[in-house]
C-alpha cells in the first residue's frame, strides 16, 4: 500500500465539507497506486481558493511537473457521489502523475 501525505488548504469551502473533499483525492490516489504500481510514496498539496482547486504532487521523490493540476470544485463535489465524475477525476490524476514522473 502506498504512503500518501496530503496537505490541504481551503479558503471558501465550509468546514464540514473540507474533510470529505480532502478525502476524495487521497482515496483516488490510493487506488491509482494499487492499480498502476508506478509509485509507493506520494506527497500531495491540494489548495482551494474561490472554488478553484489546484493539486501538485511529488511521487517517490520525483516532481517533473511544475504546473499544478487544475480541478473544478464542482467536479470534486460530483465525484463524491457520481461514478462518472470519479472516473474523470481518476483519469486526470493518472495523466498528471505520468507528467510528474516524466513519462
Amino acid at each position: 500500500m502506498a504512503e500518501i501525505s496530503l496537505t490541504a488548504a481551503f479558503s471558501s469551502v465550509p468546514a464540514p465539507e473540507q474533510e470529505a473533499i480532502g478525502r476524495l483525492p487521497t482515496e483516488t490516489i490510493e487506488q491509482l497506486a494499487q492499480e498502476d504500481r508506478s509509485f509507493t510514496r506520494a506527497r500531495v498539496v491540494f489548495t482551494e481558493s474561490d472554488e478553484r482547486c489546484g493539486l501538485t504532487a511529488e511521487l517517490d521523490g520525483v516532481k517533473r511537473e511544475g504546473v499544478p493540476l487544475a480541478i473544478d470544485i464542482e467536479q470534486l463535489e460530483d465525484a463524491q457521489t457520481g461514478a462518472g465524475a470519479r472516473a474523470q477525476l481518476k483519469e486526470a490524476l493518472r495523466l498528471y502523475f505520468r507528467r510528474v514522473m516524466g513519462k
